[in-house]
C-alpha cells in the first residue's frame, strides 16, 4: 500500500511499486535478520532503478487503513457493528477478525489482529517492515555499495522517506502495544542468543526513538511544492513527518500512558520499569509544540478545511453553485473532505481501493433491491453499521449534546427520544424525506450527523438522484437496505444504521442490476480537522481554556473553526445559548473542555478510523464498552417493530483491554519479552 498527499487530482501520477520478497530466517520472527544469499541483496542497490523498487518495497509494508475486513480502526472500534453471524457465502471461515475481536474479546493465544507476528487478521508484519527499512538505510549510502548513478540530494531524501516510514511502523506497534523493542540494526546471520533476543523499551524511550527518527527525517523530506507531479507524487513530505510526530507524543502524553497507575511497577526480566510514573504536564507541553508545528507546515503546504466549491460536481443534479443551500453546503463538504480525491484538507492518505468499504456503506432503496433477479447477490453490501451509541453522540442541531440541550429537554425529545413521528417542512427539505415516519432522534439534529449517518426514512443526498426527490434507505425486515435472506448471508446492517459519510456522493446502483457504481476516493489517514483536534486537546491539557498557541490561538479557535464548516455557533456561544443552566459553564473549565474536545472528535472523525485508538488513549474503554451496544430490531417489518431497542452486543471490556496481547508462543520463542499487563 502506497501512502498519499495529493491536493491536484489532474496532477497525480499513480506510482507502482515493485516489490523484492526477501526470505526471513531466525527463531525470532520480528527481528531483521540479512539473508543467506548476499548477491541477491548487493543486486538490489547496485543501482538507482533497483534501489528504488526496494523503496517501495519499504512503502508497501505500511498497514491497510480503508479495508473493513482487516483495519482495527474501521470494524473493532464499537462505534461501527457488523453481525459475526452475517457471514459472506455462509462460511463461518470469511467473519473478519475485527469482528470476532470486539465480539468475543482478545486472548493471548491465539491473538486476533496479531500485528506483532503478522497473522490472524493483520493485514501486514510490522516486523517484517521495519527490517525492510533497516536493510534499505544500510546499504543504500555509497560508502555501503549504494548506488552510483543516483546524486547524493535524492539519496538523502530517500533515506529520509525510509525513516519515516519506520518512523510510522514504530508508532503503528507502539499504540497497539505500548512498550516494544527498538529494531535499530540488521541482525547478522550468525547472531545468537541475546543478539536475537531483544528487550521491550519503555514508553519514554520509544517515543524518543520515533521523534527522532522523525527529526532527523524532517531536515531531508521535501515540502509538498517541491515535489515533482511527474515522479514524485505519492511521497513523504515534512508535513506528514511533522503529523506522526505530533500524533505519537499526543499519544504519549495520553491518561493510558500518562499518570497511569495501572501500569505502575510494571517491569521487564531486566527490573526497568517500562510505564512512566505520575502525571507529567511537560509531556503535553511536547505534544502542543509538535502539533502546531505540524499545523503551521499544513497551512504552509496549503491544507485548508474544505468547503465545496463545486456543489458535490453533479452528484445533485438539481443542486448546483448557485442555488445550493448552507444547510446542504455544510453536509455536502463534509462528505468530500472525506471522499473527494486528494482535496485540500487530506494531509495523508491512501490509494488503497475503496470498493468494499463504499459497498458495506452504500444504502440499496426499495426498488434498487427489487432488481435483484437480474443481479448477482456479491454487490449487495449494506453492513457497515454505526451504532445506536455513536449515532447518539452526535450533536443536537444547536450544536450541544442532546443530553445537554435545553430545548431538548424542555420539549420532551430527548425523554421521548425513541418514539416515532413524521417529519415537518424543516425536515423534508433536507434530512427527511417526505411522508417517512422515523425516530424523534433523528429530528433536530447536527448537520454533521446528516452527512454521517443512513438512518431509516433519512435523506441519502447524491447518488445522481434530485435533492426534490431523493433516494433514501429503509432498514424494516425485506426492505432494500434491511435484513433480507438470514444471518448467514446476505448482507444488512445489524443496528439499523449504515456509514453514509464513507460512500462518494457519485456511489450508487445502477437502475436495471444490484451493481454497484462507485467513485474511488483517497481514503484519509490525517486530515487537517484531525490536527486541528489534536492541537486544541493539547492547548487545553497544557495549560486549560486560555492556553494559547504560537499564533495566539486557543483551543475554542480551532474547534469552532471545524464546527463553523458544519453550521454550527461556536463553543462558548452555543453552550451559553443552547445549554440547560447546569451545563453553560462546562467550556470554561480544563476538565469540561477536555469532555467537548473528545466529543467533538468522535463527531467530525465518525467511522474515520479514530475512535478505536481515542477511546483507548483517553483509558475511557470501561466507560464506553462496559454497556450495551444498541440498535433497532432488524427483524421489524413496519415501523413500530422496527424501532424497538433490542442489544446488539454486551462487550467485556477491562484494563488488560487497552493494549493488545503478545502472542504466547513469541514469548516462548524470546524470554526476554514479558507480556503486556493482565494478559
Amino acid at each position: 500500500m502506497l501512502m498519499i498527499n495529493h491536493k491536484d487530482m489532474k496532477r497525480i501520477i499513480f506510482i507502482s511499486m515493485g516489490v523484492l520478497i526477501m526470505a526471513l530466517s531466525g527463531c525470532n520472527k520480528y527481528l531483521d535478520i540479512l539473508p543467506d544469499d548476499k548477491p541477491v541483496l548487493e543486486d538490489a542497490f547496485k543501482d538507482r532503478f533497483n534501489a528504488e523498487k526496494y523503496l517501495f518495497t519499504c512503502y508497501s509494508a505500511l498497514p491497510n487503513v480503508a479495508n473493513p475486513d482487516n483495519t482495527l480502526g474501521l470494524t473493532a472500534g464499537g462505534d461501527v457493528v457488523s453481525d459475526p453471524r452475517n457471514m459472506p457465502g455462509g462460511n463461518p471461515a470469511n467473519v473478519p477478525n475485527t469482528v470476532l475481536l470486539f465480539f468475543n474479546g482478545n486472548n493471548a493465544v491465539r491473538p486476533y489482529m496479531n500485528f506483532w507476528d503478522g497473522k490472524n487478521g493483520a493485514s501486514r508484519n510490522i516486523w517484517q517492515g521495519i527490517r525492510n527499512c533497516n536493510v534499505f538505510l544500510e546499504h543504500i549510502k555509497l560508502e555501503d555499495g549504494g548506488p552510483r548513478d543516483m546524486d547524493e540530494m535524492e539519496r538523502a531524501k530517500w533515506i529520509a522517506e525510509v525513516k519515516t516510514i519506520k518512523a510510522y511502523l514504530n508508532f503503528y506497534l507502539f499504540q497497539l502495544y505500548g512498550p516494544i523493542p527498538i529494531v535499530d540494526k540488521v541482525i547478522p546471520i550468525a547472531a545468537k542468543g541475546e543478539e536475537l533476543d531483544f528487550h521491550r523499551e519503555p514508553v519514554d524511550k520509544v517515543t524518543d526513538y520515533i521523534v527522532n527518527l522523525l527529526d532527523e527525517a524532517i531536515e531531508a523530506l521535501p515540502t509538498t511544492a517541491e515535489l515533482d507531479p511527474s515522479t514524485e507524487y505519492g511521497r513523504f513530505t515534512k508535513t506528514i513527518a511533522r503529523s506522526i510526530k505530533a500524533k505519537t507524543l499526543v499519544l504519549a502524553a495520553s491518561p493510558i500512558f500518562n499518570n497511569n497507575n495501572y501500569y505502575t511497577g510494571f517491569k521487564d526480566k531486566r527490573g526497568i520499569d517500562l510505564f512512566p510514573v505520575g502525571d507529567s504536564k511537560q509531556r503535553w507541553e511536547r505534544a502542543l509544540l509538535a502539533c502546531d508545528e505540524a499545523v503551521r507546515s499544513a497551512e504552509e503546504d496549503g491544507n485548508h478545511l474544505l468547503i465545496t466549491t463545486d456543489a458535490g460536481a453533479g452528484a445533485i443534479p438539481d443542486v448546483n453553485t448557485t442555488n445550493i443551500s448552507p444547510e446542504t453546503k455544510a453536509m455536502v463538504s463534509l462528505r468530500q473532505a472525506v471522499t473527494s480525491p486528494w482535496n485540500p484538507e487530506l494531509i495523508w492518505a491512501t490509494n488503497e481501493a475503496t470498493r468494499q468499504l463504499q459497498r458495506f456503506s452504500s444504502m440499496l432503496s426499495n426498488s434498487e433491491w427489487e432488481n435483484i433477479a437480474g443481479s448477482g447477490a456479491p454487490d449487495i453490501g449494506q453492513r457497515h453499521s454505526p451504532t445506536l451509541n455513536i449515532v447518539e453522540s452526535f450533536y443536537s442541531s444547536n450544536g450541544v449534546p442532546i443530553e445537554e440541550d435545553q430545548e431538548w429537554e424542555t420539549n420532551g425529545w430527548y425523554q421521548n427520544r425513541y418514539t416515532t413521528q413524521l417529519p415537518d417542512e424543516n425536515h423534508t427539505k433536507y434530512f427527511i424525506k417526505s411522508g417517512q415516519e422515523t425516530a424523534l432522534l433523528h429530528h433536530h439534529r447536527s448537520l454533521r450527523f446528516y452527512a454521517s449517518v443512513g438512518f431509516d426514512g433519512g435523506i441519502w443526498e447524491g447518488r445522481s438522484q434530485q435533492l426534490s426527490n431523493p433516494a433514501f434507505p429503509n432498514f424494516m425486515r425485506h426492505m432494500g437496505s434491511g435484513f433480507k435472506y438470514g444471518e448467514t448471508y446476505g448482507y444488512y446492517p445489524l443496528s439499523g444504521y449504515l456509514a453514509k459519510k464513507l460512500t462518494h456522493l457519485k456511489t450508487t446502483y445502477t437502475a436495471t442490476r444490484v451493481e454497484l457504481v462507485y467513485e474511488r476516493y483517497s481514503f484519509p489517514i490525517i486530515r487537517l480537522a484531525d490536527l486541528y483536534l489534536l492541537l486544541a486537546e493539547s492547548l487545553n491539557e497544557a495549560g486549560g481554556p486560555g492556553k494559547t498557541d504560537s499564533r495566539g490561538n486557543n483551543a475554542y479557535y480551532y474547534l469552532d473553526q471545524i464546527r463553523q464548516r458544519s453550521g454550527m455557533e461556536g463553543v462558548v456561544v452555543s453552550w451559553a445559548k443552547y445549554a440547560s443552566p447546569v451545563f453553560k459553564s462546562k467550556p470554561e473549565s480544563q476538565a469540561g473542555l477536555r469532555k467537548i474536545v473528545q466529543q467533538e472528535r468522535i463527531n467530525e472523525l465518525a467511522f474515520e478510523g479514530h475512535y478505536y485508538y481515542d477511546v483507548r488513549r483517553w483509558l475511557i474503554g470501561e466507560l464506553v464498552y462496559n454497556k450495551p451496544i444498541m440498535g433497532w430490531n432488524k427483524e421489524g417489518e413496519n415501523k413500530k417493530d422496527f424501532f424497538t431497542l433490542k442489544v446488539l452486543v454486551q462487550p467485556r471490556f477491562s484494563m488488560k483491554d487497552y493494549l493488545m496481547p503478545i502472542e504466547t508462543n513469541t514469548l516462548l520463542q524470546n524470554r526476554n519479552l514479558v507480556q503486556n499487563p493482565g494478559w
